[in-house]
């Protein structure tokens, strides 16, 4: 008995480590990912150009800036500055960038004078854009020291406060606004650092109607193990988990939300930064740091791109999550977000920029002090002059803060122009376009993707196969092949009808014979021949319980035929890893035949030992070469569905995948 106990904990242990082995090579093979070639990160030609940086003695200001917070833009193309420091907003003319008006003190509807109390968030409406009739741009300030919003009229005149509304579902801490958005409706959305229940929402007359976005709680692997313990008293009495509130808000021309949150460099929040890390490849919009969010706050972000739109990928900071701390809208359904930390030595002063699917389009900035470069940028905006956009960005400044205005290069307006072109259904026009920014950038997938479709919208599906291959977009490839396939089908009808029901009639022929033979077999008195063997499998798999009983009991298998349908199931494994097509796996790199037959039979091997050691131990009756030959004889399904669920991908596209699945 000892003898077997130490043969049992030797082939336990020896299990554990192969298993060991196996699991982490397994976890190794998953890097961080990167946009490389041959491990170099990939340069696009610059998209803005600094244009200009003006500081505090530029604009004409008397009394520095101090302590910054956001900067946004008019119809107009008038800069606001929110001067937190000083409690006043600085309104800066659109050309020159000097001092046009001071925002600050103000009388209120009851004529009692009023200051402005550490201004955060600022946002001006556009009547050229609105639904609500209105002729006049209004500017709404987060008056975030009095706990207030603040609006005024274009000409800087007051017109009414915002204070916290009544309901029960606000308390006195929630309402802090810190940024404030109002889109082409009149609803006012409200970003407050001490809310957790997402984004609060206005009516046009400052009504509470509810909250929108809210952020998944996340808790930690730990925390979440041990509240599986916890009564119900006891996680009454420990602290709460509350979600993480959002820092910045806009919207879009219709109407959309966009919000974003950033968990900086609290240790506290590094679960968080974690799923942010994993939302990167996943593209999962829970742990997202950008949402898009409808009226009624549900995500509805498309996220089409090799990685989910939310910063730095792994190129240059391989152990960091960006930070976002601002978003803007662009034209053209594009929109760009602000990734920088000034609290981290590694600040990135970065912007990225994305279109409408959340394909990445281009991404610029770097920490310094010379011109295009900043010391730590906290707000962005998109200014349009003459009909063009620029950027303004907001430089925190360890000696003055100051603002760099960008200017689009040749290379971003022939970007612009290519979407333009494909919103507008304008094909012809976006392929030159595309084609002449893959003369700036052979590496621009979006070029091949934008070329893609303008061709399979033109009928031109084999060319659209041919280019979308280039930057692995398989959801338009399968619809050019869903189109290819229909005009084969159209054409081949009856042939294709014809040969489908001669196989199906010959499987089920085949299938009878299989069944006569093995019951003839069966009463076979002597050695079965190596094909009665083979041939076996059929009815153990649509008889189980009779067949696996008459394997260990009637001796109907044999180690010969067991090894044959090992090898088949591995060079099932090795067909569905080279043999499927290219839209269901775009990015096949091949495989490794050592790692296929490892994958295999390793797990099989696990099983029949650790069968073979609980027979043993509990003195069951199973040897172990009645497991083994039963395992053997078990995996004969995977190749039946493995070999035809591989054939089906050149068949099927991609909408029809549940089927292989």
């Amino acid at each position: 008995m000892k003898n077997r106990l130490k043969k049992i904990l030797i082939l336990a242990v020896a299990a554990i480590m192969i298993f060991g082995t196996v699991t982490a090579s397994a976890f190794e093979s998953y890097e961080t990912y990167t946009y490389s070639i041959d491990g170099e990160p990939l340069h696009s030609p610059t998209a803005y150009s600094a244009e200009i940086s003006i500081d505090s003695r530029g604009m004409g200001l008397d009394q520095r800036l101090s302590q910054a917070n956001d900067v946004t833009a008019d119809y107009k193309g008038n800069l606001y500055i929110s001067d937190k420091g000083n409690n006043r907003i600085v309104v800066l003319d659109g050309d020159q960038y000097v001092v046009k008006s001071i925002i600050s003190e103000y009388v209120d509807e009851n004529n009692e004078k009023k200051q402005l109390n550490q201004p955060t968030g600022v946002f001006v409406t556009d009547p050229t854009k609105t639904k609500t009739g209105q002729t006049q741009a209004y500017v709404y300030v987060c008056d975030w020291g009095n706990k207030q919003i603040v609006v005024f009229d274009e000409s800087y005149n007051y017109v009414r406060t915002i204070t916290q509304p009544q309901s029960a579902l606000l308390d006195s801490t929630m309402f802090v606004p810190y940024a404030v958005a109002v889109d082409i409706y009149g609803r006012v959305f409200v970003v407050s650092q001490t809310c957790y229940q997402g984004v609060i929402v206005l009516s046009g007359s400052g009504d509470f109607t509810g909250f929108i976005g809210a952020q998944k709680i996340t808790y930690g692997v730990f925390e979440t193990i041990w509240r599986n313990f916890q009564t119900a008293a006891q996680k009454e009495a420990t602290a709460k988990t509350v979600t993480q509130p959002f820092n910045n808000i806009a919207v879009d021309d219709d109407g959309f939300v966009y919000v974003t949150l950033a968990y900086g460099t609290d240790a506290s929040k590094s679960e968080e930064r974690s799923q942010q890390m994993q939302a990167l490849k996943s593209k999962a919009a829970t742990y997202s740091p950008v949402k898009k969010l409808n009226s009624t706050g549900r995500e509805i972000m498309k996220r089409n791109g090799f990685f989910d739109p939310s910063g730095e990928v792994g190129v240059f900071y391989a152990d960091e999550v960006s930070n976002i701390i601002d978003i803007a809208i662009g034209q053209e359904g594009a929109w760009s977000i602000l990734d920088s930390n000034i609290a981290n030595i590694k600040s990135r002063c970065r912007i990225f920029t994305y279109d409408q699917n959340g394909n990445l389009l281009y991404a610029f900035g770097d920490r310094g002090d010379q011109l295009g470069s900043a010391e730590g940028y906290v707000a962005m905006t998109y200014q349009v002059v003459d009909g063009q956009y620029k950027l303004v960005l907001l430089d925190k400044a360890a000696q003055n803060d100051k603002i760099t205005v960008y200017s689009p290069t040749e290379y971003c307006d022939t970007i612009t122009k290519a979407l333009k072109n494909q919103n507008d259904h304008n094909y012809s026009e976006s392929i030159e376009c595309w084609q002449d920014l893959l003369t700036k950038n052979n590496n621009f997938d979006l070029a091949y993707i934008g070329i893609g479709k303008a061709l399979y919208n033109q009928g031109d599906y084999e060319g659209a196969m041919e280019i979308l291959a280039f930057a692995y977009e398989t959801d338009y490839y399968s619809l050019s092949f869903a189109e290819i396939r229909k005009e084969i089908i159209s054409k081949w009808l009856i042939p294709l009808l014809i040969v489908a029901i001669a196989l199906i009639v010959l499987v089920l022929k085949f299938l009878g014979w299989a069944k006569k033979k093995n019951k003839a077999t069966s009463l076979k008195v002597g050695k079965k021949t190596y094909w009665e063997e083979l041939l076996y499998s059929f009815h153990l798999v649509f008889h189980p319980f009779d067949g696996f009983w008459d394997l260990k009991h009637e001796k109907r298998g044999n180690f010969k035929a067991g090894i044959f349908f090992v090898v088949l199931t591995i060079a099932s494994y090795i067909y569905n890893g080279m043999g499927k097509s290219f839209w269901f796996d775009p990015y096949n790199k091949g495989i490794s035949i050592f790692g296929e037959i490892t994958g295999v039979l390793v797990p099989f091997a696990l099983w029949v030992v650790a069968n073979w050691c609980l027979t043993t131990l509990f003195e069951g009756e199973g040897s172990f070469k009645d497991i083994c030959l039963a395992t053997c004889y078990s995996l004969i399904p995977l190749p039946m569905m493995m070999i035809p669920a591989t054939i089906l991908t050149h068949i099927l596209t991609l909408d029809e995948g549940a089927i292989i699945t």
